[in-house]
C-alpha cells in the first residue's frame, strides 16, 4: 500500500485556511479549530486514493501497520494518529510485539507507548530492563509500565535488586498491591545505605510501598543533620506511614531552603509556606 503523509495533507489545507480566515478567531480558538477539523479530517475521502484516513490504515494488515511506522520514523516525518489509533483498537499483535526487540530506540519507544502494560510484554520489559542494550530513556518508560502491574514482575525485579538496575527494580517494588517481606527487606536494605543524595529518593518508595514497619528507620534518619529537602521527604514518608513528626527545625541557613524558597515565592517543595522553617 502506498505510503501517504495525511498529517501533510491536512497542514497545506489548514494553512490555506487560516491565510484567508486567520483575523477572524484568537489564537486559542484556532486550537480548538484546528483539533476539531483534525479529528472530522479522519474521516473526510481523500480524492488521490478514494478513502478516508481512517480506512486507509483500517484496510492495512497488522503488519502492514507496524512497517508504516516504521516508515514514518525513518522519513522522520510526526507518526499520524490514524496510525496510532488503528493499531491501538487492535489490541497488542505478535508484530507490535516484535518491535520490543528492535535496536532503534525511538522504534522501540513508540512500542512501549502503544503497548502500554499489556500482559503479553511484560516478560520482555524485564528483560530490557536488565539489558545493556537501552538507554535511561527507554527503560524509564519500560518502568513506568511495569509499575502499573508490579505483582506480575515480582520475582524478576527481585532478581534485578543485585544489579546495577537496581534503581529501576526498587521503584518498581514500591508499587506492590499485596505486600512481600523480600520487596520490603530490599527496599528498607537500600534506603538504610544510601547516600545523602539518593535517601530523599528511597524514602519515598518505603513511603509507596506502605508498610508502616519502615517508620523506625525513618524516624531515626529525620533526628540526623539532613538538609531541607531530605526532611520534607522523610516527613513525608513518615506522616504516609501513619507517623508523626512535629520537632520544630529551622533551616533558615541552609542552602536547599534558601534556593527552594527563593524559587517558589515563599512556600515549601509541597507548596506550604515556608515562614516557619520546618
Amino acid at each position: 500500500m502506498e505510503f501517504i503523509d495525511f498529517d501533510e495533507i491536512f497542514n497545506k489545507r489548514m494553512a490555506e485556511m487560516l491565510e484567508k480566515h486567520a483575523e477572524e478567531h484568537t489564537e486559542e480558538e484556532w486550537e480548538d479549530l484546528i483539533a476539531k477539523a483534525y479529528r472530522k479530517f479522519g474521516d473526510t475521502v481523500i480524492r488521490k486514493i478514494g478513502k478516508t484516513p481512517r480506512q486507509y490504515f483500517k484496510e492495512m494488515s497488522d503488519g502492514g501497520l507496524v512497517e508504516t511506522l516504521k516508515e514514518y520514523l525513518l522519513q522522520e516525518l510526526p507518526v499520524s494518529d490514524f496510525l496510532c489509533e488503528e493499531i491501538e483498537s487492535r489490541g497488542v499483535f505478535p508484530e507490535l510485539l516484535s518491535l520490543l526487540e528492535e535496536t532503534d530506540e525511538e522504534l522501540v519507544h513508540y512500542a512501549i507507548n502503544l503497548i502500554g502494560a499489556d500482559a503479553s510484554a511484560r516478560k520482555r520489559y524485564a528483560a530490557m530492563l536488565a539489558s545493556d542494550d537501552y538507554d535511561e530513556h527507554i527503560k524509564d518508560a519500560v518502568a513506568d509500565a511495569l509499575k502499573q502491574c508490579a505483582d506480575s514482575v515480582l520475582e524478576e525485579m527481585l532478581a534485578l535488586t543485585d544489579t546495577e538496575n537496581s534503581a529501576y527494580a526498587l521503584e518498581i517494588l514500591s508499587k506492590l498491591k499485596s505486600r512481600d517481606d523480600r520487596a520490603y527487606a530490599r527496599l528498607l536494605q537500600a534506603f538504610r545505605e544510601s547516600d545523602k543524595k539518593d535517601m530523599p529518593l528511597y524514602a519515598g518508595y518505603l513511603a509507596s510501598y506502605g508498610d508502616e514497619r519502615a517508620l523506625p528507620y525513618l524516624l531515626e534518619e529525620i533526628e540526623k543533620d539532613v538538609g531541607y529537602i531530605a526532611y520534607q521527604e522523610l516527613k513525608y514518608a513518615i506522616e504516609a506511614l501513619g507517623g508523626e513528626y512535629t520537632k520544630q527545625r529551622d533551616f533558615s541557613s541552609d542552602p536547599e531552603y534558601i534556593a527552594v524558597k527563593k524559587a517558589s515565592g515563599g512556600t515549601d517543595i509541597f507548596g506550604m509556606k515556608t515562614e516557619k522553617n520546618n
